[in-house]
């Protein structure tokens, strides 16, 4: 019996991301799970898109930008365009080692998200970042139904995308909420550049002996915020990122 094949996402709109980095980001995936993937892109209706992916076309919700955009990640929960297990990654990500790790995730009765990295300097701060999700649709289908119905007082309500899905799940079910290993998934300005932050200082201790640092467990480095991937020139992780 083959391995089961898995369903990885990424979204692009607007042209804040060069479509290269969808590509960039496919073939990361390929690379690094051990099992076949289907590459689903949700994005405009009037982007081309390669044959060899699987296109879902997002409905035009009225707002464009690099903030802005997070949005439309809520469509990620509309059934009518795709109903199953999902792995999703945002495009300012780098993949560093294998992601099989991720294949044994239950996301039958859980959602899976990066913690989201304020608990660097927070350690009791436990709500998601949007950057990295293994979910089910399935279990969550009123999440896109309840932002659709009245998305100008949510996009106005919460700061983002990744603080309506939080806060959805706390309200609906709470107890499906799992963060990955933070071992795995890193900041990259905060906890790989320069062999990370000290938040008392807001100082990089390691500037000096260190450009990059990568732990031996990490396999995801998320670039929330500014650089992004093509504009760094660290070798190591430029080594991963084509």
């Amino acid at each position: 019996m083959g391995k089961k094949v898995l369903d990885c996402a990424c979204l692009i709109h607007g042209d804040y991301y060069k479509f290269e980095y969808v590509e960039i980001l496919e073939r990361s995936l390929r690379r690094n799970f051990d099992t076949p993937i289907n590459f689903h892109v949700w994005t405009e209706a009037d982007r081309n898109v390669p044959g060899h992916m699987i296109k879902h076309d997002l409905s035009d919700l009225g707002v464009c930008g690099p903030k802005q955009s997070w949005w439309y990640k809520t469509q990620l929960f509309d059934t009518s365009k795709f109903a199953g297990k999902l792995y999703y990654f945002d495009l300012d990500v780098i993949i560093t080692g294998s992601l099989d790790w991720m294949r044994k995730l239950n996301v039958e009765k859980q959602f899976w998200a990066v913690r989201d990295f304020r608990y660097l300097w927070r350690p009791n701060k436990y709500v998601i970042n949007s950057s990295v999700m293994v979910f089910d649709a399935t279990q969550h289908l009123d999440l896109w139904k309840k932002f659709a119905y009245n998305k100008t007082h949510m996009m106005k309500k919460y700061h983002g995308d990744q603080d309506y899905v939080y806060e959805y799940l706390k309200t609906t079910s709470p107890k499906m909420i799992r963060y990955f290993d933070v071992n795995r998934v890193r900041s990259f300005r905060w906890q790989v550049l320069h062999g990370g932050m000290e938040f008392l200082t807001r100082q990089y201790p390691k500037k000096q002996q260190i450009d990059v640092e990568i732990g031996p467990d990490t396999s995801i480095v998320v670039f929330h915020g500014d650089p992004k991937p093509h504009q760094i020139e660290k070798s190591i992780l430029k080594d991963h990122w084509y």
